[in-house]
């Protein structure tokens, strides 16, 4: 069946300034506008990718079918393709970018009349609702020349604090402006997770900036987030305490509460002497207040640390900040 070719409404949202992600982003196909038809081999070429990107589909190889449909629909814009690489996108993970091409789709479905293509366009938006990540940023500067980016893609004033969809996964947040030292925070967020990210009013140039910051290099590596190893040691601390004092207070008490019964001339383990008896105690007591402790860290400490590389003109170093 051969595509049907029509042109789409240029789509002011302001999501779609940072829901596609890094460099591998496909072609923003939202927004399409010609000034001429596109020629009959352009047509020829977007009808064998939509083919080749269907079979691919079909095989479920999404990473390999999306790259074609958005091909297809740069070359040959059509309702029928958007609607398919909506699809594909949300087959693929990329939640944010297929929930702003559904939008697209149903629009483009109301202007053609296709009633079955508006029907599959808002059902799929309706399931999507709930699963999309959110992301706002919060400015609180505003200082001359400042620019702020999500993922690369510049964010002007009127979009601060907007709460736009974006796909899940890790976003890059920037803030710089000219004598002041750089911001970076990444953020890693996940289905239905909505988030804002304050950026503070940036330092002089020979100062650092708050968590996330960058006093250098704005393209320095993200903060990497690890497992902290004091967590780790207090969840080892509590297990280790109660392995041991559950069973020492077990053996305890059965001694005492059967001491009664056991004969001066008997040593088992239930009828110990006075010494082996008090040594349960001991272990019991030992073994408890070890585990509680471990319980308080665990309580206490943050699973997670995020460690980033930091410096200024004089100095080098990390920041660290916990995750509970």
């Amino acid at each position: 069946m051969m595509r049907a070719s029509s042109w789409l409404a240029t789509l002011t949202v302001a999501g779609a300034v940072f829901a596609t992600t890094g460099a591998a982003a496909a072609p923003r196909v939202l927004v399409s506008a010609a000034d001429a038809a596109p020629s009959v081999s352009e047509e020829m070429l977007a009808q064998s990718l939509f083919d080749e990107a269907r079979l691919l589909m079909a095989r479920a190889d999404y990473a390999a079918a999306c790259p074609k449909l958005a091909e297809s629909q740069r070359l040959d814009p059509g309702g029928g393709t958007l609607l398919n690489l909506a699809i594909c996108h949300e087959k693929e993970g990329r939640l944010g970018t297929a929930y702003l091409e559904l939008k697209a789709a149903a629009s483009q479905a109301v202007k053609e009349g296709r009633k079955d293509r508006e029907k599959i366009a808002n059902e799929r938006l309706a399931a999507l609702e709930s699963r999309v990540p959110r992301l706002a940023v919060h400015v609180a500067g505003d200082d001359p020349g400042l620019e702020v980016t999500v993922d690369g893609t510049t964010l002007r004033k009127p979009a601060w604090d907007l709460l736009t969809v974006v796909d899940p996964g890790a976003h890059v947040i920037d803030a710089a402006a000219p004598g002041k030292a750089p911001f970076r925070q990444t953020i890693t967020l996940a289905e239905g997770e909505s988030r804002t990210v304050s950026v503070p009013a940036l330092l002089g140039g020979g100062g650092r900036t708050s968590e996330g910051a960058r006093a250098s290099d704005p393209s320095a590596p993200p903060a990497e987030t690890r497992t902290n190893p004091l967590f780790v040691a207090a969840v080892a601390t509590g297990v280790t305490g109660f392995v041991v004092g559950v069973p020492a207070g077990y053996v305890w008490g059965m001694t005492t509460l059967l001491k009664s019964t056991c004969s001066p001339d008997r040593d088992s383990l239930f009828c110990p002497s006075d010494g082996t008896r008090s040594a349960w105690l001991v272990a019991a007591a030992a073994g408890l207040s070890v585990g509680v402790l471990g319980v308080i860290g665990i309580a206490a400490l943050p699973r997670k640390i995020q460690i980033a590389p930091a410096a200024s003109s004089s100095t080098a170093g990390a920041s660290i900040r916990g995750e509970f």
